[in-house]
């Protein structure tokens, strides 16, 4: 009976030392697949972060764009406005009288200081200084 008892603590030794190693490998096995999960994680948002970004820049570029855009359609719809206002006054103007009548000129000089407070954004509520003197054609 020895021996049986022998052998069946051996084989009791074994399959203990067989499951610790087991343990251990898959513990192992466990961790390292830990460690790239949370690396992947971490690549993910990163990645969803330069998507949310470029996304961000896009509607940004196209809120500019749009933005332009109407500012030249109403540029140019207060351009004709002006031409027309010119065109009139210059219609009831004597010929040669002056170089430039004086409700055209109002209305071009309106428009000068129009441009120039709008002008990079820089609106000082100050005006910009007099303009230089038109020597009148007679």
């Amino acid at each position: 009976m020895n021996k049986i008892a022998v052998v069946v603590t051996a084989i009791i030794a074994l399959i203990i030392g067989i499951m610790g190693w087991a343990a251990f490998h898959y513990y192992g096995k466990y961790t390292e697949a830990q460690t790239t999960n949370a690396a992947l994680v971490q690549e993910n948002q990163a990645n969803a972060a330069i998507v949310q970004n470029q996304a961000n820049l896009f509607n940004l570029f196209n809120t500019i764009a749009g933005t332009t855009l109407n500012a030249q359609s109403q540029n140019t719809t207060a351009g004709q406005d002006r031409e027309t206002v010119i065109q009139t006054v210059i219609k009831t103007e004597p010929c040669a009288v002056t170089v430039v009548p004086a409700a055209a000129a109002g209305v071009l000089l309106d428009h000068y200081h129009q441009l120039r407070q709008s002008a990079n954004g820089a609106d000082t509520g100050q005006p910009d200084g007099p303009m230089p003197a038109v020597a009148a054609a007679k």
